[in-house]
């Protein structure tokens, strides 16, 4: 019986406690409405927050629908500056409790505000609303932003107040459509501070970026340095081993599209086609388009490359693989009778030897007879004859 008792009288004091909330809430609400001014509905509205009511949230959107009705008579310095932190207070509130009522009203506030702190915290109220709705308008804010490079220094710290408040709207709707902005502003004429934070962004918008890398990769318009950095996007995301692969096998591809003459450029295309047949290697791929583009990395590319592409057939292991490393040892055992052999072409043997005896017995036909021919041939050194025997043992008969 005390329980009971107790416990009703407990009941009883948690609900005087609400109710006397509530009737403050609603003493500061009618404040509130009295108001004459938007300094004294500015005092209204950081007591209810200061007071943390429950319910409140309807408050607050109320409270931005007059401030959008009223801000057309804006016309003092005090009044904006009164207005700008109103919008500011409201917007965080809205967010924070995700009313999704408000968006419009949130949206009209990134219209109508010319303050950048203003703007960027409805933005974000947005995003943790997450009305899609109102999501193409944010991609829209930002898409602007990143083509249009600032150099005046006000108008730079300006315009990245609001990019901040875009990408971090963008990160909380976490919509794929929003993926490809973040990323070119990770990668614009920002702050690093900004480009930093689109950079963590990326990762809470799209876990399995593949499809917008793609499009940057094999897109025409983008610089080769924007094509490389979507493939080291794509090493460092959570997508699977078979679609980092897939982006690996078009940056290679892209990587010889064509000749350029600039040597920045070109060494960034090196650099691209370096980390994408490591890529190759790691992950594996059954994409038989990539043998062509890695024949042309072998025949082309210099020793590091060709090393690379060694490896990465020999990872591969396929029937394809073993083609084209007998083809490459043919050549050198062939340099080799005519005397023309370089110190290159014997840093590659000792690689390509190895290979085809660690893939075994796929293609045997192909590989073995390359392979006698060199343990047999009195023109090469012990050494590399008896790595020619060891890979004929490891591929059998």
């Amino acid at each position: 019986m005390k329980r009971i008792i107790i416990l009703a009288v407990l009941l009883m004091a948690a609900g005087t406690v609400l109710f006397a909330q509530s009737s403050e809430l609603d003493v500061w609400s009618q404040g509130f409405d009295n108001a004459q001014s938007l300094i004294e509905e500015l005092g209204y509205i950081r007591n209810i927050v200061q007071g943390n009511y429950p319910g409140s949230e309807a408050f607050f959107a109320r409270a931005l629908s007059r401030l959008i009705l009223e801000f057309p008579d804006i016309e003092t310095l005090v009044e904006q500056e009164a207005a700008d932190s109103i919008a500011t207070i409201l917007a965080y509130q809205l967010g924070e409790a995700g009313h999704t009522d408000s968006a419009g009203n949130l949206w009209q506030t990134v219209e109508y505000f010319s303050n950048p702190l203003v703007k960027a915290e409805a933005l974000l109220a947005l995003g943790k609303i997450g009305d899609l709705t109102y999501l193409p308008h944010v991609i829209q804010v930002l898409t602007d932003l990143n083509s249009q490079p600032q150099s005046n220094i006000d108008m730079r710290e300006r315009f990245e107040r609001i990019a901040y408040g875009a990408i971090s709207s963008l990160e909380h709707f976490g919509a794929p459509e929003g993926y490809l902005p973040v990323f070119f502003a990770s990668t614009g004429w920002y702050a690093d501070r900004i480009k930093s934070h689109a950079a963590l962004s990326l990762v809470n918008i799209l876990s399995d970026p593949t499809e917008p890398l793609l499009e940057i990769v094999n897109g025409t318009g983008y610089p080769y340095d924007i094509k490389h950095l979507a493939l080291r996007t794509s090493e460092n995301s959570q997508s699977s081993q078979e679609n980092k692969a897939r982006v690996a096998v078009a940056a290679l591809a892209e990587g010889w599209r064509q000749q350029v003459s600039d040597n920045h450029q070109r060494q960034e295309l090196t650099q691209m086609r370096m980390l994408a047949l490591n890529m190759i290697r790691r992950y594996g791929t059954q994409d038989e388009a990539v043998y062509p583009q890695l024949n042309r990395s072998y025949l082309n590319g210099a020793t590091d490359e060709r090393l690379a592409v060694l490896y990465a057939l020999e990872a591969l292991a396929s029937e394809e693989s073993v083609r084209l490393l007998s083809d490459y040892l043919g050549t050198i055992h062939q340099r080799r009778n005519s005397n023309t052999l370089t110190s290159v072409d014997e840093q590659l043997i000792r690689v390509i030897i190895p290979a085809l005896g660690n893939i075994g017995s796929a293609n045997r036909a192909v590989s073995r007879p390359i392979l006698f021919q060199i343990q047999q041939s009195p023109t090469w050194t012990g050494a590399i004859q008896r790595l020619a025997g060891a890979a004929l043992t490891q591929i059998g008969n």
